[in-house]
């Protein structure tokens, strides 16, 4: 882009060709007669006249067809203002003529309606000429102009929107003051003749115009009116201007086309900025791949070419092993970190025209097209696995994160985007099931598992409208007493093809798809309905429930609003309901997830964090100010009897507890010999097949009956 410039001498390139002028000098001629003198003597001047009256004679129209006024104090002394004075030289065209020290007078006058300025002490013959010929030739545009038009561009002069005035031949007449600002222009400078071609010739896309129709200034002046034309202004050494441009064509009288005006502003920052909001809607923050939305866009394009030539594409998904215990062990930046040097080995070792992105958490998805026959998705599999599995250094730690990766070939895998990468999501799984480091193709099979997951999660849509959904309650007993004294609330789902599901078959799809909100609502109102019930009919006020809530639930903030509404149609003390969270470390958790647990202690309700002992856990996590009291992990109970390190843990968990006033209870309480060695820890309560099966309503109001008449349930249970 060539930018304004002072006009070139005949000696390095253009020059305006131009006739002589007769010229009106108005002033003094103190300062300037010296300059007179020699203005003379130029081609430019065929003819001066001079005046001390600043005003026009009566035969101006013989002998003048361009005015320069000397500005300074004379012209107040003489009672005018500078806007008046120039307004009674119309129709001619006026210079103002000042010295260098005295700039700001020249750019005044220009300010008040003169068609320019020099100073006679710094310009040269050839810009005085080309000063000369601008003003003469703005002068007979606007003396072609109508009133109302002249106005609107009087008017325009003054907006803050930059504003350019061009005749039909292409030549800028006229540029105002916020346009120079705009652009970085000076007072003094003026185009040259290929400006039109030059001036934003960028299209927003970063490329040059094609055609030179399309450039802003040919529009104009061609007659076209436009609104909102994007386009950059670039200059040497400066960075690029994004400029909204509205044009329109200028008219004479008889609606004869003699230019064209344009207005612009910069639209820089709000183009950049919406090009970063598009950004962070198509690229993960932490790590700079495409995200979900934009890799499953970008893998739809791709099996679009595959399919048209006939060529083999993969897509794979990636999920580090025990990444968990990096975030819980090593922090979270830890964590962040390791996921962007993650990404950033991804982006090294893939050719070009393969790509990845970020699903989420520590799963990455790639795409390899073009790589010949299915074995060699394998070798960029096996090149990534080796990759991903070296050692990272970060800070003064040494990390070590293993992946697991699922291979999905299309189109036997699928034929969408969306099956491809769940596909590949179980062959992931499969590949972690066999204890991780490895890659897995999806088979047939797994093929299998696909469509019965599909099955299930068009089933889920429809589960509660179909009242599919049930719970069955599992009791827990009191181990100093042995007397029941609360249930846990179980889901269940009444398939209409496979029968009675537990929830390990489609608690995931429920999570992964977001119905687990609206289900673990029906879980917490059915469960409450039911205990009330309960409470009333056998008259036991401090019967408990405890359900499950999934981390999931904890960020929605109607979990609060949920409760609170079931309490007060229930009217159950608060303290019978027990909320079991699982999964990771409550001191390390969100903010927002830190604010539903205050609300939810607010309202009474007690909570317990589930599967302990099995987990990384801080020490801090128990010692919160959130837990009421934690249920130990089935794993540690399964094989207490005999393994001497569960005994240590559980013995440790439980004394730990009691120190800090928590209740313990024990899953999975399957034999005797488990019970009694509970009740020589001191163990709070317990549940298990031992003790009781889950199982439906009605049975346990049954148990709840003989309970009241004294059986206990430990000894009914009991070989």
């Amino acid at each position: 882009m060539i930018p304004f410039h002072d006009i070139p001498s005949s000696s390095s390139g253009y020059r305006y060709l131009m006739s002589g002028h007769s010229i009106l000098y108005l002033g003094r001629g103190e300062f300037a007669a010296d300059y007179l003198g020699e203005l003379e003597t130029l081609p430019c001047c065929t003819y001066l006249t001079r005046s001390t009256a600043l005003e026009l004679p009566q035969d101006a129209s013989y002998i003048v067809d361009l005015i320069l006024l000397e500005t300074g104090p004379a012209i107040a002394q003489a009672g005018h203002s500078l806007a008046e004075l120039i307004n009674e030289m119309a129709p001619y065209p006026v210079i103002a003529v000042t010295q260098k020290q005295h700039e700001h007078r020249g750019i005044a006058a220009t300010q008040a309606g003169a068609h320019g300025y020099i100073c006679i002490d710094d310009i040269s013959v050839e810009e005085q000429e080309a000063s000369f010929e601008h003003a003469v030739k703005r002068g007979r545009m606007q003396s072609r102009l109508s009133n109302t038009d002249v106005t609107v561009l009087s008017i325009l002069n003054n907006i803050n929107d930059g504003v350019i005035v061009v005749d039909s031949a292409g030549h800028v007449l006229d540029i105002n003051p916020a346009a120079r600002s705009l652009l970085g222009l000076g007072s003094r400078m003026l185009p040259d003749p290929t400006w039109e071609q030059t001036f934003c010739c960028i299209a927003e896309n970063g490329e040059n115009y094609r055609n030179s129709a399309d450039l802003p200034l040919m529009r104009a002046r061609s007659g076209e009116k436009y609104s909102d034309q994007v386009a950059i202004y670039r200059t040497p050494e400066q960075p690029d201007i994004v400029l909204s441009i509205n044009g329109q064509g200028l008219f004479d009288g008889k609606h004869e086309l003699i230019g064209g005006v344009i207005t612009f502003r910069d639209v820089t920052e709000s183009r950049r900025r919406t090009s970063e909001l598009e950004k962070r809607a198509q690229f993960d923050d932490l790590t700079g791949l495409a995200n979900r939305t934009l890799f499953a866009e970008q893998l739809t394009r791709a099996i679009g070419r595959s399919q048209r030539k006939s060529a083999p594409l993969a897509a794979l998904f990636i999920d580090l092993d025990r990444f968990k215990s990096v975030n819980d062990t090593l922090g979270h930046d830890v964590g962040d970190t390791l996921l962007r040097q993650v990404a950033k080995r991804l982006k090294s070792n893939l050719r070009v025209g393969d790509f990845s992105g970020r699903w989420g958490g520590d799963e990455f998805v790639v795409c390899l097209e073009d790589f010949g026959v299915a074995g060699n998705a394998a070798a960029a599999a096996q090149k990534l696995l080796l990759v991903l599995s070296e050692k990272y250094v970060i800070g003064s730690s040494e990390v070590y994160a293993t992946p697991s990766i699922g291979i999905a070939m299309y189109p036997d895998s699928g034929d969408t985007a969306e099956k491809m990468i769940k596909a590949a999501d179980i062959a992931m799984f499969e590949a972690k099931k066999r204890g991780g480091g490895r890659f897995q193709y999806y088979s047939s099979a797994l093929n299998t598992k696909l469509e019965q997951r599909e099955e299930l999660e068009t089933g889920l849509r429809h589960a509660l409208v179909r009242n599919e959904f049930a719970l069955h309650y599992q009791p827990r007993i009191d181990l100093t007493t042995n007397r029941l004294i609360g249930l846990e609330a179980l889901l269940r789902w009444q398939h209409p093809r496979f029968g009675l599901l537990p929830p390990a078959r489609f608690l995931p799809i429920l999570e992964s798809s977001g119905l687990i909100h609206s289900a673990g609502e029906w879980v917490i109102a059915t469960a409450c309905r039911q205990l009330a019930a309960w409470q009333r009919r056998f008259e036991l006020p401090d019967l408990s429930i405890a359900i499950n809530l999934s981390p999931q639930q904890l960020v929605h903030k109607r979990l609060v609003d949920v409760i609170s509404r079931t309490l007060a149609d229930t009217a159950l003390d608060p303290g019978c309901i027990e909320l079991e969270i699982c999964d990771g470390d409550i001191v390390q958790r969100r903010e927002a997830e830190h604010e539903t647990l205050r609300r939810l202690r607010k309202l009474g309700v007690r909570l317990s964090l589930d599967r302990f002992g099995t987990r990384d856990v801080s020490f801090e996590s128990i010692d919160s100010g959130f837990i009421d009291s934690f249920v130990l992990d089935q794993a540690l109970i399964a094989d207490v009897e005999d393994n001497d390190s569960h005994q240590r843990i559980v013995r440790a968990a439980i004394a730990m507890a009691q120190g800090l006033d928590i209740e313990v209870t024990a899953e999975g309480v399957e034999t005797v010999r488990q019970l009694e060695f509970l009740k020589s820890c001191n163990c709070d309560l317990a549940q298990g097949f031992l003790i009781s099966r889950p199982m439906q309503p009605e049975k346990v109001s049954a148990i709840l009956r003989s309970e009241i008449a004294g059986t206990s349930l430990l000894t009914r249970g009991m070989p």
